[in-house]
């Protein structure tokens, strides 16, 4: 019972109760947009290694700029 009242108020966590969008049917340079934007406006101009350094940080632009500048995990 206990679990049961801790997926109704999380909503099913997990079970498809956050009814958040489908991102694996958008385009990666339309997901990326604003990140896009961003990295190009700092210099970063190849368009698919900033896609794959997005998608390895989640969209995180920080996190990708130091992906870029050879610093991973940093």
């Amino acid at each position: 019972m206990e679990l049961e009242l801790l997926m109704n108020v999380f909503g099913g966590l997990g079970a498809g109760g956050l009814n958040l969008p489908n991102t694996l049917d958008v385009p990666p340079e339309e997901l990326y947009v604003t990140q896009l934007s961003q990295l190009q406006e700092m210099g970063f101009f190849d368009t698919q290694e900033n896609i794959r350094a997005l998608r390895a940080t989640s969209g995180n632009v920080h996190a990708t700029v130091e992906r870029l500048l050879g610093n991973p995990g940093t």
